[in-house]
């Protein structure tokens, strides 16, 4: 009887190719595009103006002081030299000092006082007359290269002088009786009449109340 052989056969298998991921999948395949920084870019270059603004004006102001500072130093000292260069000397005692150079603005007589600058003062008591006083300054002004040009008061009981550089600067002078000055102001200063005795009095008796002003800018008070 015939046999058969039955034979093994083996089935390859092969391996299923899993399909690979790709990076991306298909909801983000598509690459998302960066949106531009314009209000950024805005933000910067208005911050960097306002910087630069901001430090133009600072300098600017520093500057503008700087010069302020320089210009009232430089006037100052013009104002003590000319009062130096007068030099009253030593007789004279300052009772008070009001020595400034900045420019402080008129603000009296209206339309007429304007661009006008106050002058700076120094006041003084004199052992002596008012017409031996007023002689002796009339000399050391001159000396200091300034020339009389004006007597606002003539007969005045105050003699009141102005003087005026080649440079346009300016001095005035007042010279008054120290006792009849003293007299009058007790008698208002107590609100009453100032009597006949005090009109009375000597106007040229000394002690002598002396004004010394100065003006780099104009002849004002």
């Amino acid at each position: 009887m015939a046999t058969t052989k039955k034979t093994h056969t083996t089935k390859k298998t092969t391996a299923k190719k899993t399909p690979s991921k790709s990076v991306s999948s298909k909801k983000g395949s598509k690459a998302v595009k960066a949106r531009p920084q314009t209000w950024r870019f805005y933000v910067v270059t208005i911050g960097i103006f306002l910087v630069a603004v901001a430090t133009v004006v600072v300098i600017a102001l520093f500057t503008s002081s700087v010069i302020a500072k320089n210009s009232t130093k430089a006037r100052l000292d013009r104002i003590n030299d000319i009062y130096a260069t007068i030099n009253v000397g030593d007789s004279y005692i300052p009772t008070m000092v009001n020595v400034f150079g900045d420019k402080r603005p008129y603000d009296w007589g209206g339309d007429a006082g304007k661009g006008r600058t106050y002058s700076s003062a120094i006041y003084y008591t004199h052992g002596d007359t008012v017409s031996n006083t007023v002689a002796d300054l009339d000399q050391k002004i001159k000396a200091a290269g300034f020339e009389k040009f004006d007597e606002p008061y003539p007969g005045s009981v105050a003699i009141q002088y102005h003087y005026k550089s080649a440079k346009g600067e300016y001095v005035r002078l007042t010279v008054s009786s120290k006792p009849y000055n003293d007299a009058w102001s007790n008698a208002t200063s107590m609100k009453q009449e100032v009597p006949e005795s005090v009109y009375a009095m000597d106007k040229n008796a000394g002690p002598s109340s002396v004004t010394l002003k100065v003006n780099l800018d104009d002849n004002n008070e």
